[in-house]
C-alpha cells in the first residue's frame, strides 16, 4: 500500500547543517512551501538570535520559534527548518513526529566547526568564544557538547542525510528522493 508525500517535512540537524539552504531547495523541488523558523523569529522581533538570547532569554527564543514552527504548519504542504536545539524539547519532538515528517541533516563536528567559522550568528558559541583564553578550541569543545546532548533527540527523526562532502542540493535531491521511495 503507497503512503501518501508528507505535507509537512520538518529538517532539524545542528546550526551549520545547512538546514536553511536544503530547506528552500527541497520546497522548491516539491513546490512546497518554505519557513525557516530562526529568520521569521528574527523577522518578527526586529533583533538577530544572539540579541533574542541576550535579551529575552533561550527559553523564550524557543517559545517563539515554536511558535512560528505550529504557525508554518497551518500552510501545507510545508518544509519547515527547525533551529539547532527546537526538538530538545519531547513535547516539541512528539509534535513534530506526529503532524510531519522529520529529518535529520546529519553532519561531523569537524564540518560543523568548519561551516561555522567565522560566523556572528551562534549565541551559544558566541558566549564560550568571549569567555575563553582559547576560543577556537572553547568552541570545538562547545560543538561536541552540544552535539552529544542532541544526539539523541536528531536520532528520533524520521530518515537521516549526511550532509557530509555534498552539496545543498545534492541533499536535497537525496531527500527528495528517500521521500519518493516511502511514497511508492
Amino acid at each position: 500500500m503507497a503512503t501518501e508525500m508528507p505535507e509537512i517535512i520538518f529538517l532539524c540537524g545542528f546550526s551549520g547543517s545547512g538546514k536553511t539552504e536544503v530547506g528552500e531547495i527541497l520546497a522548491n523541488k516539491l513546490k512546497y512551501n518554505f519557513t525557516d523558523t530562526d529568520e521569521v523569529v528574527e523577522g518578527q522581533t526586529n533583533k538577530s538570535i544572539p540579541e533574542i538570547f541576550a535579551q529575552m532569554g533561550e527559553h523564550r527564543f524557543r517559545f517563539m520559534e515554536n511558535d512560528v514552527m505550529r504557525m508554518a504548519m497551518q500552510r501545507p504542504p510545508h518544509v519547515i527548518s527547525l533551529g539547532g536545539g527546537t526538538i530538545q524539547s519531547a513535547q516539541v519532538l512528539e509534535y513534530v513526529k506526529t503532524y510531519g515528517f522529520l529529518v535529520f541533516l546529519e553532519t561531523s563536528v569537524e564540518n560543523i566547526y568548519e561551516r561555522l567559522q567565522g560566523s556572528h550568528m551562534r549565541p551559544l558559541l558566541q558566549m564560550v568564544a568571549k569567555n575563553s583564553d582559547d576560543p577556537e578550541k572553547a568552541i570545538k569543545e562547545r560543538i561536541e557538547r552540544l552535539y552529544a546532548e542532541r544526539v539523541k533527540y536528531f536520532d528520533e527523526a524520521d530518515a537521516r542525510v549526511s550532509t557530509d562532502g555534498k552539496s545543498s542540493e545534492e541533499v536535497a535531491c537525496e531527500i527528495e528522493e528517500l521521500l519518493k521511495k516511502d511514497d511508492a
